[in-house]
């Protein structure tokens, strides 16, 4: 009871304040019940010694048989379970942690700095319901990471009439960081209370690294992603500008690895023959060491040889 109750409290306080996992505040909560096991241990005997229970009187040569050890080590061993399994009873009232937004999640990814900057260019806003978030042919500037509540979203079918896409749950992401376009959909809320975070595309594609767009990709809806594809689009197809910060590294990390690969051939890189077309092999790395108009250059190079390829398969 003394573990769950101090090691929740370490890691609603002291572990939010300094990024500590839920183990090292269960750990910091067991030295605190061990300490108070070994203060309360007197206390403990001398209240089982008032009940009044009558003392074994077994003697050495009966203490000593296994019958009776077997017996003592199988009633601690049931002491023990019972005991926990009583003293488990404060997680009936303790609240479910909340799920961790998808904003915190990136930041962890990023640079003290970067990470700093990043979280203060999130800004939330909440939406009732049926109130729309986006509309069918707006202009997308930002990524919309789902804090709490659900959206609908809704495209439009080859005669143009709206039809329900998917629903769009808390823990979700929305919008292509590399891409700024008008919107295909309709997001509205579904619930009261909606709670959307936003961030600017620029700044998102800017100051994510790698690792962090993992994370936007993996709270991608899959039928939206599916939805988007079939109108022609696809975050691949997309060559940003020869500058800065236009998302070239982010959409050659999306790649596939031979993809990768003939990217760095258009580029030129020297030493390019080293790679074996597998990840984590620094192909990254280099690709964002060259320079903007390289990368440009290179990218359109592949996307040039790409759709080629797909009209003589068609």
């Amino acid at each position: 009871m003394i573990m769950l109750t101090v090691g929740g409290a370490i890691e609603n306080t002291i572990g939010v304040a300094f990024c500590l996992s839920s183990l090292a505040a269960a750990g910091m909560g067991q030295m605190v019940s061990d300490s108070a096991g070994i203060t309360l241990q007197g206390l403990i005997e001398r209240s089982a010694d008032s009940l009044g229970l009558p003392q074994p009187r077994l003697t050495l040569q009966q203490q000593q048989l296994r019958s009776v050890q077997t017996f003592v080590l199988g009633s601690r061993i049931s002491g023990i379970i019972l005991g926990c399994c009583f003293g488990m009873f404060p997680l009936l009232f303790m609240p479910e942690a909340p799920r961790q937004r998808i904003a915190d999640q990136i930041a962890e990814k990023l640079p003290a700095q970067q990470r700093k900057e990043f979280v203060s260019l999130v800004s939330s806003q909440k939406f009732s319901r049926d109130e729309k978030i986006l509309e069918f042919g707006e202009m997308s500037n930002y990524v919309l990471f789902i804090e709490k509540g659900q959206l609908e979203c809704i495209g439009r079918d080859a005669d143009g009439q709206p039809f329900h896409i998917c629903t769009i749950e808390a823990g979700h992401s929305f919008g292509k960081p590399q891409l700024h376009c008008r919107s295909r959909v309709d997001l509205i809320a579904k619930d009261d209370d909606v709670v959307v975070q936003f961030m600017e595309k620029d700044d998102f594609v800017r100051l994510t690294g790698e690792e962090g767009m993992e994370v936007w990709e993996s709270t991608q809806q899959a039928e939206h992603t599916v939805y988007f594809a079939s109108l022609g689009n696809r975050v691949a197809d997309s060559v940003g500008p020869a500058l800065p910060g236009s998302g070239k590294t982010h959409m050659f990390a999306s790649l596939p690895q031979n993809d990768k690969l003939k990217v760095l051939e258009f580029a030129g890189v020297p030493d390019r023959h080293r790679f074996q077309g597998v990840a984590k092999e620094g192909k990254c790395a280099a690709f964002a060491k060259l320079p903007e108009d390289v990368k440009h250059q290179a990218l359109s190079a592949w996307r040039s040889l790409r759709k080629h390829s797909q009209e003589k398969g068609a």
